[in-house]
């Protein structure tokens, strides 16, 4: 279903500039007649947002400054939170990625920890909404270090990392996956990103982790629901389990940089 492109008085700079890129691409349309009910990306004074219009209006826009992100932000220098346990002792400054950055929360609290984050972000409406919030995010003077460790690029992963050098130290992996049937109350961003993105948006996922781990010298951590079955065939090295996720760890293929097996910190 295509996107439907809203402008509002106030749309302009570079949140224009991103919607007229995605405009020329045709990965967002302006034609009046698109379905009233799909999914739309507004341009307007507070940059970008998608919005669904049915069955109930729903609206999604990324801010780091102000909300939940910006108090787990704010918590990043001393949480223990499971993802960075499960990333477990890196060098300071090491370069992670993020393979699926999607609203970039993973992202932002990796590079409040001090480390260089290269996140790649597939689908251009999403990356679109991403970069016009860490845009906006840069007029903040306490986030601006943080945003300057962040490479966003709009592309698939497994094909970027081909001309990747040097490898990274490890990465993350946040394959989305379809609500169970049981699942009363998906979150509303969640809803918008299915409208948006489709039902299995990542069937490739197997694939994705294979490639990861062909460019880490550490570990690869991807994040599934505690029901969620493993990414592809290979058990991971071992699990972190949450209230309501799990950190699968994988080590990298034989021959990938340097080897696991080198430094006891990858276990």
């Amino acid at each position: 279903m295509p996107v439907r492109l809203v402008r509002s008085p106030g749309c302009g700079g570079h949140a224009q500039a991103l919607a007229e890129a995605l405009l020329a691409d045709g990965q967002v349309i302006e034609d009046q007649d698109t379905d009233p009910d799909g999914v739309q990306l507004h341009c307007g004074p507070e940059g970008l947002s998608l919005v669904t219009p049915a069955p109930r209006p729903l609206e999604l826009r990324i801010d780091f400054t102000r909300g939940r992100q910006a108090y787990r932000l704010a918590r990043a220098g001393h949480a223990r939170e499971d993802l960075l346990r499960a990333l477990g002792t890196l060098p300071a400054g090491s370069r992670i990625l993020d393979a699926s950055a999607g609203l970039g929360r993973d992202a932002l609290v990796l590079a409040a920890r001090g480390f260089r984050v290269l996140a790649f972000e597939r689908h251009p409406v999403l990356a679109a909404l991403l970069e016009d919030a860490l845009h906006r995010a840069q007029a903040s003077a306490s986030l601006r270090p943080i945003l300057d460790r962040i490479d966003l690029r709009a592309e698939d992963v497994r094909t970027a990392l081909g001309d990747l050098e040097p490898v990274a130290e490890a990465a993350i992996f946040d394959p989305m996956f379809p609500a169970r049937a049981k699942d009363a109350a998906v979150k509303k961003e969640m809803q918008i990103l299915q409208q948006l993105i489709g039902a299995d948006p990542d069937p490739d996922a197997p694939e994705t982790l294979a490639a990861l781990r062909r460019h880490v010298r550490r570990r690869v951590v991807v994040k599934r629901p505690l029901y969620a079955p493993p990414v592809g065939d290979e058990t991971p090295a071992h699990a972190l389990r949450g209230r309501s996720i799990r950190f699968d760890v994988y080590l990298p293929l034989p021959g990938s940089g340097e080897s696991a097996a080198a430094s006891p910190r990858a276990r």
